[in-house]
């Protein structure tokens, strides 16, 4: 198991799931919801445990049941009133074109559309914001979104792109160029962002990273190996945390194209919703998944799941961990 389960086990014992109360919210947590949330945590290792040992043709749908078991562990404490019988049992999202991406073969067009569950229930616990190690091996920043709407639709190509760490994979699936720029500093200055990111001022990048429609007042400027980039402080765009940058335990915020109908999600949304995905393929859709991992047809998106799961087997745990251990001291600066 990853290192992040020797901390995360700490929430399966009832009397230190109640000391984490008490020191975090100074209440007392009874003992009927204690185990509850212990429950969630001890069910999330076992099926993380499982995928991993599993035969592919059923380790997405694992991987998503752990998914799902800590993502309501985190449900069950950061929502003080949530109880088992009163968090909604729905997933929160279906895939709403199965039939049509079914014949054409291309995963990466199906849409999920959300709906009432534990993805808005989770969106909704965390304030639908992102925890970040800027230039540092530690979390030291943040970024919080607006709340999409309750009945959202999301492609699986375009939020595929917001994982900086498998660039390459979703490069090779797509068969195109991701855009993608590291930020190294960010300030808000007079109801105006201003950034700095990494790299020329290529206008097939950047165009994709800061649609006009969406960042309004849009003004770039190349000085060096860098561009800075301003614009009205209405929207921040679409931030990923890259988790390995050529220092390796140094990450960085990275900039991606934002999702259609302006939705933004935090980085936990994110891996939700992909790791639903390949769930439910598994789940529903056993023949198609089947001729995907054993190369008989539509395989090319095959890498990227995989590398996909490899990532979530680590990253996930380690971003439910990182919201058990907020607020940081700069949140409250």
């Amino acid at each position: 198991m990853n290192d992040i389960w020797h901390f995360l086990r700490e929430f399966e014992s009832k009397e230190l799931m109640k000391r984490y109360i008490k020191n975090r919210y100074d209440f007392s947590l009874n003992t009927s919801k204690a185990i509850e949330i212990t429950s969630a945590f001890s069910q999330g290792r076992e099926y993380f445990f499982n995928s991993n040992e599993a035969d592919i043709s059923v380790r997405p749908l694992l991987q998503y049941y752990g998914v799902v078991a800590l993502s309501r562990g985190l449900i069950l404490i950061l929502n003080k009133a949530a109880r088992e019988n009163n968090i909604i049992p729905s997933h929160g999202m279906k895939i709403n074109n199965w039939d049509e991406v079914n014949k054409s073969g291309k995963i990466e067009d199906v849409i999920v559309k959300t709906s009432s569950g534990t993805f808005t229930e989770l969106i909704n616990v965390t304030e639908n914001k992102s925890y970040f190690r800027a230039g540092s091996s530690g979390i030291n920043w943040h970024v919080t979104y607006d709340k999409p709407p309750t009945e959202s639709e999301i492609k699986l190509g375009e939020i595929a792109m917001s994982f900086p760490d498998l660039v390459l994979s979703t490069k090779s699936w797509l068969n195109q160029e991701i855009p993608s720029r590291n930020m190294n500093s960010l300030k808000i200055l007079d109801n105006k962002i201003e950034m700095k990111i990494q790299g020329k001022k290529e206008s097939n990048i950047l165009d994709k990273l800061f649609p006009i429609e969406i960042f309004k007042n849009l003004e770039i400027e190349e000085k060096g190996h860098e561009c800075i980039v301003k614009f009205d402080s209405d929207s921040m765009p679409n931030f990923s945390q890259k988790w390995v940058s050529a220092f390796q335990v140094i990450g960085d915020p990275c900039i991606n194209p934002p999702l259609k109908y302006n939705v933004f999600l935090n980085d936990l949304a994110k891996m939700y919703c992909v790791s639903f995905v390949f769930g439910t393929i598994s789940r529903y859709y056993p023949s198609a998944w089947n001729n995907i991992h054993k190369g008989i047809n539509n395989d090319s998106v095959l890498p990227f799941a995989l590398n996909f799961m490899d990532f979530m087997k680590e990253k996930y745990p380690q971003v439910i961990m990182d919201f058990l251990k907020g607020p940081y001291d700069f949140e409250n600066k």
